[in-house]
C-alpha cells in the first residue's frame, strides 16, 4: 500500500486537482501518490502533460504519458506549446520561458475544469537548487526564501522529499518513468550546481543541506515580518492617486524594494526585478522633469503631482 500521509495533510476532500505531469520520475511520483487518494477523499484529478518541442523525442514522451494515465483510468490534458494562444512579450532562459508556458497551460486548465488546486511535483533537492540559482543571480531575501509550498493556486506537497527518497520509493514499487537527457546537460545552471556545487558543499560539511534548510527558514521569517510591516506602513503613504513621493524617499531601500515588489504583482506584472531597474525608477521618481516612463514591456511607471503609480500595458 503506498503511503500517501506525506500528501494527504495538503488536500482537502471532495477537490478537483490539476496535476502537472512531465513523465519524469518527480511527477510520476506525485501522480501516483494522488491516484490513490482519489477513493479515500473523493477527488477529481487531472494530469496536464505540456510538450514544450525542444526534443525530438518530445512527441514519444508524451505518448507515454498518454498511455500511463490511460492505463490507471487517469484524465489527461495533452498539449504542445506551440499550440498555446501565449506570447512571450520579453526573453529569459529556455527553464524561464518552459515555466511561464506551463504556468500559462496549467492556468488554463484550471479554469477550464474549475480546479481547487495545480499540484507540481517540485521536491527539497529543487528547493535547494532554486536558492543556490537564485543566490548567484542576486536575488532578493523573498527570492532566496525559496519554492512556496502554498502559493495561490499552486500547491507543492513534496518539498519534505529529497529526490533519492522519491527514486527509491519508484524502485522499491517498480514504478516506470522517463529520463530527460536535459537534466544532465551541463550548459544549465541548475545541473552544474546539481552535480557540482551540492556535493562539494556536502563533502566540505555533512551538516550543509540541514543548515541550509535552517537559513532559508530564517529568511522567511524576515520576509513575512517585511511583508507585514509593508502592509501596515502603506495607508499611510498611499492614497487613491498613488504613493506619496516624498513620503516614500524618505524610507530605508529595503522597505521601497517591497513596494515596488507589491505594486508589480497588485498590476500583475510578474517580472524579476534587478538593482538596476529600482535604481531606474528612484532616478525616475526624482526627476521633476519626467512625468512618465516606460520599465518594461508591460509595464509603465506615471507621476502625477506629489504621487506616483505603476500601470500594466
Amino acid at each position: 500500500m503506498i503511503d500517501t500521509t506525506i500528501i494527504q495533510q495538503h488536500i482537502q476532500p471532495n477537490s478537483t486537482l490539476v496535476v502537472g505531469f512531465s513523465g519524469g520520475p518527480d511527477s510520476v511520483f506525485l501522480l501516483t501518490l494522488l491516484h490513490e487518494l482519489v477513493p479515500k477523499l473523493h477527488l477529481k484529478i487531472i494530469a496536464a502533460h505540456l510538450d514544450h518541442e525542444w526534443r525530438k523525442e518530445s512527441g514519444k514522451d508524451s505518448a507515454w504519458c498518454k498511455k500511463f494515465c490511460d492505463d490507471r483510468s487517469i484524465a489527461v490534458e495533452m498539449e504542445r506549446a506551440s499550440n498555446l494562444d501565449f506570447d512571450i512579450k520579453h526573453n529569459g532562459s529556455q527553464e524561464e520561458i518552459g515555466r511561464k508556458l506551463r504556468r500559462f497551460f496549467f492556468e488554463q486548465l484550471a479554469t477550464k475544469h474549475q480546479a481547487d488546486r495545480i499540484v507540481l511535483a517540485h521536491h527539497g533537492d529543487d528547493q535547494l537548487e532554486t536558492f543556490f540559482i537564485r543566490l548567484a543571480r542576486g536575488a532578493s531575501i523573498a527570492g532566496l526564501c525559496g519554492i512556496k509550498e502554498n502559493d495561490g493556486l499552486y500547491l507543492r506537497p513534496l518539498l519534505c522529499l529529497s529526490k533519492q527518497e522519491i527514486l527509491d520509493y519508484l524502485h522499491h514499487h517498480n514504478i516506470d518513468f522517463l529520463t530527460d537527457p536535459t537534466n544532465t546537460d551541463p550548459k544549465y545552471l541548475r545541473n552544474r550546481i546539481r552535480k557540482s556545487l551540492i556535493p562539494t558543499l556536502q563533502q566540505i560539511d555533512s551538516r550543509f543541506l540541514k543548515n541550509i534548510s535552517h537559513a532559508m527558514h530564517h529568511l522567511e521569517k524576515t520576509d513575512d515580518f517585511l511583508k507585514q510591516s509593508m502592509h501596515d506602513l502603506l495607508p499611510t503613504i498611499k492614497n487613491s492617486t498613488g504613493i506619496h513621493i516624498p513620503s516614500f524617499l524618505k524610507l530605508h531601500e529595503v522597505m521601497q524594494h517591497h513596494i515596488f515588489m507589491h505594486l508589480f504583482i497588485e498590476n500583475k506584472v510578474f517580472l524579476t526585478p534587478s538593482s538596476a531597474l529600482f535604481q531606474e525608477i528612484l532616478r525616475f521618481l526624482k526627476n521633476n522633469k519626467t512625468q512618465s516612463h516606460q520599465l518594461h514591456p508591460e509595464l509603465i511607471i506615471i507621476k502625477q503631482g506629489d504621487y506616483f503609480y505603476f500601470k500594466s500595458l
